[in-house]
């Protein structure tokens, strides 16, 4: 028998468990309801809105009429400048932006008017990411200390809330060895705790277990940051998005897996892939 370890921390975050009720609740109601883009990094939980009638549109591309339209705006935010020109021709718009995200744009928001240079640990072209530079739009993004480059001593350091805690520690230390004067340096630790909790859980999972399983949508920041870490550990790590993705051969010479989730999972997803598992090695 397959012995399964299951993560404490599994399933959807608070942020994307409150914007796929949003959505669920818009929908019952009818009429149309549009989204800016995919609502979570899911590619097996965007399938299940878009049959219940959740309808996408690429804000930088052809709009539809949204005239009698409810849009929705995505998880990971959307640029300030786009989401002005929604509420000028959508008849509703209902902001489902992660809270942690909001609150990351408002402390970047804040430290620039402070006169810092606003560094961020992040993938430039990320949603979350491109929400933020809307923000402020001198935003300097790196994602390595490599690629770390600023021009004033007076200098403010934020993450992305996906990115990995291993990467930010890395940046944080090349910082402060180089500037003197540390008075003028503001890091602020950004990444979301429910992340940082996921990295934790799988680092154990990982080395405890002779397979890993990540569960989650490729798209998703925070999903390929456990599958990354996990796959350092263990080379026996596998993405899978769903039950469909698993093979019996994985677990051949296996007795124990460990399985995880990105916070755009439902803990539906998990619980069919546990009871696939279950029928292997019987």
């Amino acid at each position: 028998m397959l012995r399964i370890k299951v993560a404490k921390d599994i399933g959807f975050c608070f942020g994307v468990d409150k914007a796929v009720e949003i959505a669920k609740k818009l929908l019952e109601k009818g009429g149309n309801v549009y989204v800016t883009g995919e609502l979570i990094h899911n590619e097996e939980e965007m399938k299940k809105l878009n049959q219940l009638g959740l309808k996408t549109f690429d804000v930088t591309s052809k709009w539809p009429d949204l005239s009698e339209a409810t849009v929705l705006i995505r998880a990971h935010g959307v640029p300030v400048d786009q989401l002005e020109k929604i509420k000028a021709h959508a008849k509703k718009v209902v902001d489902a932006t992660c809270p942690v995200v909001l609150s990351l744009s408002e402390s970047i928001l804040d430290a620039k008017k402070q006169g810092f240079e606003v560094l961020l640990y992040g993938h430039d072209k990320h949603d979350e990411v491109v929400f933020l530079k809307s923000v402020v739009n001198d935003l300097k993004v790196f994602d390595s200390p490599e690629s770390l480059r600023y021009s004033t001593k007076k200098i403010a350091l934020f993450s992305q809330t996906t990115m990995d805690a291993d990467g930010f520690k890395e940046i944080s230390k090349a910082i402060v060895e180089n500037i003197e004067d540390l008075s003028s340096v503001m890091i602020k630790n950004s990444i979301c705790n429910v992340t940082y909790q996921r990295e934790r859980e799988v680092k154990v999972l990982a080395s405890e277990n002779d397979v890993c399983l990540v569960i989650g949508g490729s798209k998703s920041s925070n999903t390929r940051k456990l599958f990354n870490i996990a796959k350092s550990i263990n080379y026996k790590t596998y993405l899978v998005l769903n039950m469909a993705d698993l093979k019996p051969e994985w677990f051949d010479a296996a007795e124990s897996v460990g399985i995880c989730s990105g916070t755009s999972t439902s803990m539906g997803i998990v619980d069919e892939i546990v009871e696939r598992l279950r029928t292997f090695k019987n």
